[in-house]
Order: C-alpha cells, then sequence, then structure tokens
C-alpha cells in the first residue's frame, strides 16, 4: 500500500486574509473614534468661543453702566487680555430737565446718546451697541446783587 503525501498543514498562525481582514476592522474602529473627537473638539471650541464672547460682552455692558456719555464720549479700556473701545453720538436734542412737580428748569442737561462698544484688536466679536442718557449737571452762575 502506497501512502499519499499529505498536505502539511500551518494552523499555527493567521492567514493573510486574516491579517487583512483584521486591519481593516481596526482601521474602521479607529476612523470611527477619530471623528467622534474630532467633532468633540470642534464642539469645545464652539463652546469656548461662546464663553469669549459671552464674556466679552458682559464686560462691555457693565463699562457702558459706568460711563456717562455727554462727559466721555469716546475713549479705550484695556483690560489685558482685550480692549474695549466706546464710541458715542447723540441721537436726541440736548434739554434742560425739570424738577418734579414743579415745572421749573432743573439742574440737568440731558440727551440721549448711542453708544458703540467694540474690540478694536479682535474684529471677530460683534461690537456691542447701547442707548444711554447722558447728562451734565449745570453750574448757576451767581446772581449779581442788586446792592451798591
Amino acid at each position: 500500500m502506497q501512502s499519499s503525501p499529505r498536505k502539511a498543514r500551518h494552523d499555527g498562525g493567521f492567514t493573510l486574509l486574516e491579517a487583512l481582514v483584521a486591519l481593516v476592522i481596526l482601521s474602521v474602529g479607529l476612523l470611527v473614534f477619530y471623528e467622534f473627537l474630532s467633532g468633540s473638539l470642534r464642539a469645545a471650541d464652539r463652546v469656548r468661543n461662546a464663553s469669549d464672547a459671552y464674556d466679552r460682552d458682559r464686560n462691555a455692558l457693565a463699562l457702558a453702566s459706568t460711563i456717562n456719555p455727554m462727559m466721555s464720549p469716546e475713549g479705550v479700556l484695556d483690560l489685558g487680555r482685550y480692549r474695549i473701545r466706546w464710541r458715542s453720538e447723540r441721537i436726541t436734542a440736548m434739554f434742560r430737565n425739570t424738577n418734579f412737580p414743579a415745572a421749573d428748569p432743573g439742574q440737568f442737561t440731558i440727551a440721549l446718546y448711542r453708544m458703540v462698544l467694540d474690540f478694536p484688536d479682535d474684529l471677530a466679536f460683534a461690537p456691542v451697541v447701547v442707548t444711554k442718557l447722558g447728562y451734565n449737571r449745570q453750574t448757576s452762575s451767581p446772581t449779581p446783587s442788586r446792592e451798591p
């Protein structure tokens, strides 16, 4: 009896096809993870930009609440990380206030102003526009005495 030559079996390792399938599965998993990571980083960047814009708007509004646009129609405030510049333009006529309940003239000249507060170093942030009352206290000149 003659024995037929047997094929040698190699059960100890991966075939080329198995290795390619494993690499394809690994690359698809890494691609999905990369897209997730990239989307998370973009979302974090949008949140940081929104936080910066909110911070700048709050600082600009806080600055606007302390400025009398009739006395300081323009200027710049340096906050270290950025600067806030403001410009004011009068949008109503100037008039004297009245004393309540009497209708005689009061001590102040008042007018409405439109204030534009912007960030000259970073034009990516929109300017803040507010309408503010400007005032100036009138110093009454002493009335001349009629006595000789």
